[in-house]
């Protein structure tokens, strides 16, 4: 197998590597199932934390995109990760939601389970 060129990314703790899609398609062939998509991941991950913000601001999903001059579908999207953002979008977000630009979304911590 050539080599390989990848990016590491940190998401919620754990390691991710990010390489071109070739590289991806063709390790897809030796990888265990379980394997996870970065960029998957990441796009439901920030989109969490999208929806957290709306929520702590008290918006629902329509008057955000009123305060964004956006489509409704676009923030349930972007909050479903099922579209990627820019940074200028969560920074909209966050400005519209009156939240600062380091605002990071607060993680309830699981009970552990018995």
């Amino acid at each position: 197998m050539g080599s390989i060129s990848a990016t590491f990314v940190n998401l919620d703790g754990k390691e991710y590597a990010v390489l071109p899609r070739s590289d991806y398609e063709r390790l897809l062939r030796v990888l265990p199932e379980e394997t996870v998509n970065a960029l998957e991941y990441m796009d439901k991950s920030l989109g969490k934390n999208l929806r957290a913000a709306r929520q702590e601001a008290g918006l629902t999903q329509v008057q955000l995109a009123k305060k964004l001059k956006k489509s409704q579908a676009l923030v349930a999207s972007a909050e479903g990760g099922r579209i990627r953002v820019s940074e200028r979008y969560v920074l909209a977000v966050l400005k519209a939601c009156d939240l600062p630009d380091d605002w990071k979304a607060l993680r309830k911590k699981r009970k552990p389970s018995l």
